[in-house]
């Protein structure tokens, strides 16, 4: 994957894993010695290949060896499993590492693409980026960290060292094995291919025996009895043969794998037996040799298991590095002119906007946006109305056609100037962790109490202890029905912005408190603003002085309420399925 952004805890959490890597053929060599010295044999070496260790041990007694040996043995368990708890946590930090510079990297990027797209053109992608591909990439690669280079090195010292021990035994194995793995990749492979087909036949004739079973009355009024019989018992046994097919196209596997696996090992153990009775090979080796392999043949299976991991976190991958490697256009506005407020209209002509894998979200719009009225975007698609707003507010810029304020091109000014006069009504009002006044940045004590009475806060003022010096936080359980957004309102009736976008919460408070957000709302309506919403209640929808209609990506009809509810029956259709009182869950 490219663009990884690299821990440097990754690299001693791969010196450990070599380390602990070796541990395994260690112990099965001091499990050889251990057995040798139990059954009283000579202390010597298994093989002329491995090194003398008779200078340390040779000289004690068979007890004081076995107890020297399982010293030594439970040093290196200890010893390794500690290093294996290091790296578990070098791993996983190298992993959070990751996961938080690419999250930083992803936003910083999605803040660059918002001067040039809409915020929800690349919403969808964005989320999936950050909800489902990043994590599965994080997991894959901690897993990576933590297998990696330990056991490449585990199964290389292991079949190194029972190579030493006995190289025949050894190239046998190996050769065996391959062959079994080979032989299961093959099988596995022509399953695979076979499968999709066999599955999607199973589901047809299922889909036709539901239809037959629903229709079945209807049909016999058609059809005889017995002809319909017939048919559905061809169809029964049908889908008998592909389900069969399907559900036990995996049975083969585990009993293939251990009959594949207890004929490897009868026969290392048929060549080992006849060794052993030559007294050509020792059982203190024997026990060392297949502690080597056995370790080697885990860590092998370990290495395919991490190979495939990571070809299964490929399509992951590139969702990534395609969504950062969507070019941002470099240009240099400074000396463009910029302006300070939006004075009298904003209007988009023939505008097309996609998102970031060529969708349209919106085509052909041509719409004029006043002060003096509350506009509402009543959209069909939720993305299709916020991409609109958010094009009024100067986050991105259309894809083609053109967009003016006060009789200019946007393009033709400073990219963050219309943003600077604008201000966006969050759903959950942007409350962040700090003071009231904080929150509402005051300018003074006036304006801060005019914008409090007329956002219908009065009830959560006397509520907070402390007044406007009072803590809060976004989700503060002090906050009842619509307190959180109305805080937003009270902060862009503060701030004073020439465009006002209003992303309404979703319906939920009671009757009493919807009447105030609403009241609320239109006290932002004024002569000097734009004032948008996206509506969510159906009384907002109502109090709205012009409606625009966005459906499949086009403006269909612009107008009142009560205009398009009379005019557009597409738009009483969809109005009448989103605000049906007696729906349950839907809006009021």
């Amino acid at each position: 994957m490219q663009q990884i952004p690299v821990s440097h805890w990754r690299y001693p959490a791969a010196l450990l894993n070599c380390v602990i890597g070796l541990s395994v053929p260690v112990l099965a060599v001091l499990a050889g010695y251990i057995v040798q010295a139990l059954i009283q044999q000579p202390f010597a070496a298994f093989t002329a290949r491995l090194p003398h260790v008779t200078w340390l041990l040779g000289e004690l007694s068979p007890m004081a060896r076995v107890s020297w040996l399982l010293l030594a043995a439970l040093a290196v368990v200890v010893v390794s499993q500690v290093l294996l708890f290091v790296i578990y946590r070098l791993s996983q930090r190298a992993a959070v590492d990751f996961e938080i510079a690419m999250i930083d990297r992803l936003r910083q990027h999605a803040r660059r693409l918002a001067k040039v797209r809409t915020l929800s053109a690349q919403q969808t992608s964005l989320q999936d980026c950050l909800e489902y591909h990043l994590p599965r990439v994080r997991n894959v690669l901690s897993m990576h960290w933590r297998s990696m280079p330990r056991h490449p090195v585990q199964c290389t010292a292991g079949l190194l060292t029972a190579g030493l021990i006995h190289p025949q035994f050894t190239f046998l194995a190996v050769v065996t094995a391959v062959l079994v793995l080979l032989v299961y990749q093959f099988l596995d492979r022509l399953r695979r291919s076979h499968l999709p087909v066999i599955r999607e036949k199973a589901a047809q004739h299922r889909t036709a025996l539901v239809n037959l079973s629903l229709r079945g009355p209807l049909l016999e009024a058609v059809h005889s009895q017995p002809e319909i019989e017939s048919k559905v018992a061809e169809r029964l046994e049908l889908y008998r043969r592909d389900a069969l097919r399907s559900l036990t196209s995996s049975a083969w596997k585990v009993p293939l794998l251990f009959l594949g696996l207890t004929c490897l090992a009868c026969l290392l153990l048929f060549v080992t037996s006849i060794q052993v009775l030559r007294e050509t090979l020792q059982l203190p080796a024997v026990v060392a040799f297949l502690g080597c392999l056995i370790g080697a043949v885990y860590s092998a299976r370990r290495i395919m298991q991490v190979t495939r991991d990571n070809s299964h976190i490929a399509t992951a991958a590139d969702e990534l590095n395609r969504f950062l490697g969507l070019v941002v256009p470099g240009f240099d506005d400074a000396t463009f002119p910029r302006i300070d407020a939006v004075r009298s209209r904003a209007e988009l002509e023939h505008v097309t906007v996609q998102d970031s894998r060529g969708r349209k979200l919106l085509e052909d719009v041509s719409v004029v946006f006043e002060p003096g009225q509350l506009i509402g975007i009543a959209a069909h698609q939720w993305l299709e109305g916020r991409a609109l707003a958010e094009l009024l507010i100067g986050l991105g810029r259309p894809t083609s056609g053109r967009m003016l304020v006060d009789g200019t091109l946007v393009s033709d000014l400073q990219s963050d100037c219309l943003i600077r006069c604008a201000h966006w009504v969050a759903s959950d009002g942007g409350v962040l962790t700090g003071s009231v006044a904080e929150n509402l940045r005051a300018s003074s004590q006036p304006a801060f109490e005019n914008a409090v009475r007329q956002a219908h806060l009065t009830d959560l003022m006397i509520r907070m202890s402390e007044g406007p010096s009072t803590l809060i936080t976004h989700d503060d359980d002090r906050f009842v029905g619509d307190d959180a957004f109305r805080m937003g309102i009270a902060r862009a009736l503060l701030k004073n912005a020439s465009v006002v976008v209003i992303e309404e919460p979703d319906s939920g408070a009671d009757p009493a408190v919807q009447q105030a957000t609403l009241q609320a709302i239109s006290s932002l309506v004024d002569a000097r603003r734009i004032t948008v919403v996206l509506p969510q209640r159906l009384n907002t929808l109502r109090q709205c002085d012009r409606v625009i209609f966005v459906y499949e990506h086009r403006v269909l009809a612009v107008g009142s309420h009560a205009d398009l509810i009379q005019k557009n029956d597409l738009y009483r259709h969809l109005t009448y399925l989103r605000y049906n009182p007696f729906q349950t869950g839907g809006p009021s």
